[in-house]
């Protein structure tokens, strides 16, 4: 499972934080409808989006350059920290539709991540060509740099820890939400001046390896990534291809915290699997003891079912000395008498309210029994009918977290969907209106209401930015692979059941353009693709109104000339359709007739005699307009000549005899 980075801010006001229980990103990004790109170079002095002053370049990576840059609508609202680091995704991955996409979904993951341990992620937006992400700037050095600057020995348990801790609270965290890192290691983790940790780059290694990105400092590693995963880091288990769960960042976080204490791999920097079959063993740090280390070692284990699975095991053991576990043991005992006598007390509770109230004892039962329901079943019984009100009203109240949780889990299936290029918003939408009805007060369901209303619109102009392209670079054919405008206009009004198809006035004329030339060139095939065109998206605009009119008129005859077409053209045996010919090409035949009929001179006449011939190739000798316009030109050809031989113009009147008997000798063949 995968994320977009996500945590709270330091630098910024309560006026522009986020309460991260109750929020939810909203999705900004405004993809470019003529989909161009950025024609300068990024660089100190850009105003991006007339917000984000650039300062320097701090880091890149694979998919992404990241900048410094100066929040200036902080700066002026009198923030004293308005830094800010601008992810931009490199401009060769622009025209990626995965990569517009990846910003989309990733946006919707950011809220879940709010965290004090988590780097967070402010926004994001596109700007001419640009598509960047804007995250809080950490003044501060890698976890790679830490470990470097304590060579050879590693830092002290206690130091450490301290560092670790932040580190597994942030994991912990976010394995709570089901999510997991996926591409855990000391590159992706910062500490600021203040000893503050940051995780960086949550589960993004799965999507067009963006993790390659090391933020706020050059990429270093001596590793390359594999499939998405830093090696190094990855458990056997990860670079086998199975999918990533809490084991995998267990391993990951073991091996960082055997490096952290010693100032070396684990593995000799060697992968999970290759150092399993060379069967390598990590030799105990000098910092830790006998206890601490078995249980640093069970997080080492390549076999991941044999793997300790608890980032909070491992710190529990780590922080605790050789004298800890027997007054555990006592803890244990003490904590176990209080529950009792905890137990006891509830027991004395419940027995003087069964004897006050028999009513209230089975009131007390249906809340107990809707209170351990499922989700599922909880939602299905508050909605009957014979469900007392008060009661009602206190299940939803005491279970608001976790039906809400819950509708953000069914959401949150419907992201990951891969189905479809964009999540079934219609069905996000049926959700949020159930959560809503149950909760009406709700502030967060508020907010993401309005973030996924915001995603989905963001999602329809990406797709109708796409459908335009191809609507003005005349690409109306269906393709097996890839876009056309029927596969975008089904996407349209999936996510949107009452999106409207309206052209723009410049799809227009570059169809109408089309239309014309299809017909005066006689392009059956064309003409088969503009008239199913025109009926998806041109139909009912006033400039083109007509000539779908002439398209549906001329459908059949177009159908069964284009497969004549394409059969001639294969080499295959076909037989000339005739009757859908004479109307498939009565325009152009009675356009010659009237150039014919406007024809006053032997030129004018030849003229046509010249475009008639070109007929020749397309149409069989026996074709009816083919001979009426034959025998037209010969009697032309025949009355030209007389008046020629009239005015004593006997060789061009002997040219014209000539040419009217060579028509009416092929009228006759």
């Amino acid at each position: 499972m995968t994320t977009q980075d996500s945590t709270s801010v330091n630098s910024l006001s309560n006026d522009t934080a986020m309460d991260a229980d109750k929020t939810r990103f909203a999705v900004k990004l405004k993809a470019s409808k003529d989909s161009s790109k950025a024609t300068t170079t990024l660089e100190t002095g850009m105003l991006i989006k007339q917000r984000y002053l650039l300062e320097h370049k701090i880091g890149s990576g694979g998919m992404s350059d990241i900048y410094r840059a100066t929040d200036i609508f902080l700066q002026q609202a009198g923030v004293s920290n308005a830094s800010v680091a601008i992810k931009v995704l490199q401009q060769q991955f622009v025209d990626q539709t995965e990569a517009l996409q990846l910003l989309l979904q990733e946006a919707h993951r950011t809220q879940q991540l709010a965290h004090p341990n988590i780097v967070r992620v402010f926004d994001v937006d596109s700007d001419n060509g640009l598509y960047f992400i804007v995250m809080e700037y950490l003044d501060g050095e890698s976890l790679e740099q830490v470990i470097k600057r304590y060579k050879p020995k590693g830092l002290p348990l206690k130091s450490a820890l301290k560092l670790l801790q932040q580190i597994a609270d942030a994991l912990n965290y976010a394995h709570r939400l089901g999510i997991v890192h996926a591409d855990l290691k000391p590159a992706n983790i910062m500490v600021n001046r203040a000893g503050e940790v940051k995780v960086l780059d949550f589960g993004v290694a799965q999507k067009l390896q963006l993790n390659h990105d090391i933020y706020a400092a050059e990429q270093q590693s001596q590793t390359a990534p594999l499939s998405g995963y830093t090696p190094a880091y990855a458990s056997a288990q990860l670079l086998a291809g199975n999918s990533p769960c809490v084991a995998d960042d267990v391993f990951s976080f073991a091996c960082l915290t055997y490096e952290l204490l010693s100032s070396k791999h684990p593995f000799d920097r060697l992968p999970a699997d290759k150092a399993a079959a060379a069967q390598k063993k990590a030799p105990k740090p000098a910092h830790v003891n006998v206890l601490q280390w078995q249980a640093l070692k069970r997080g080492l284990v390549f076999d991941g079912a044999a793997r300790s699975t608890s980032i909070s095991g491992i710190m529990q053991q780590l922080s605790r000395p050789l004298w800890r576990p027997v007054g555990a043991a006592a803890a244990v005992a003490l904590l176990g008498v209080g529950a009792w006598q905890y137990h006891q007390q509830q027991q004395q509770v419940l027995l003087a309210a069964e004897a006050q109230s028999a009513q209230l004892t089975a009131q007390q039962a249906l809340y107990q029994q809707l209170s351990e329901s499922s989700p599922a079943e909880l939602l299905q019984a508050v909605q009957l009918a014979d469900t007392p009100l008060l009661q009602r009203e206190a299940v939803l109240r005491s279970q608001q977290r976790r039906l809400i949780s819950h509708f953000e889990q069914q959401i949150d299936l419907l992201l990951s969907d891969r189905s479809f290029n964009y999540p079934n918003y219609p069905e996000i939408e049926q959700i949020l209106a159930q959560a809503t009805a149950l909760y009406p007060d709700s502030h967060y369901l508020t907010d993401l209401s309005s973030s996924m209303a915001r995603s989905k619109q963001t999602a329809l102009e990406v797709l109708r930015g796409q459908l335009s392209q191809l609507l003005l670079n005349q690409q109306y054919a269906p393709q097996p692979e890839g876009n056309d405008p029927y596969k975008l206009a089904a996407e349209l009004t999936r996510i949107e059941r009452r999106y409207l198809l309206q052209p723009s006035a410049d799809e227009a004329a570059v169809y109408r353009d089309s239309f014309n030339q299809a017909v005066a060139s006689n392009d059956a095939v064309a003409l088969k693709h503009l008239i199913r065109v025109g009926e998806l998206m041109f139909a009912d605009y006033s400039d083109t109104q007509a000539l779908v009119s002439q398209g549906r008129q001329l459908a059949s005859a177009v159908e069964a000339m284009a497969a004549y077409r394409q059969a001639a053209n294969a080499g295959q045996p076909a037989e000339f359709p005739y009757q859908a010919a004479e109307l498939f090409y009565q325009h152009s035949f009675s356009l010659l007739e009237q150039e014919l009929q406007q024809s006053a001179k032997a030129n004018d006449v030849d003229a046509v005699y010249d475009k008639l011939q070109q007929f020749n190739a397309q149409v069989p000798a026996d074709f009816s307009l083919h001979m009426a316009l034959r025998r037209k030109l010969a009697d032309k050809y025949l009355a030209m000549s007389g008046e020629l031989l009239q005015s004593n113009q006997v060789r061009t009147a002997e040219r014209l005899m000539r040419r009217a008997n060579e028509l009416m000798s092929s009228l006759n063949s």
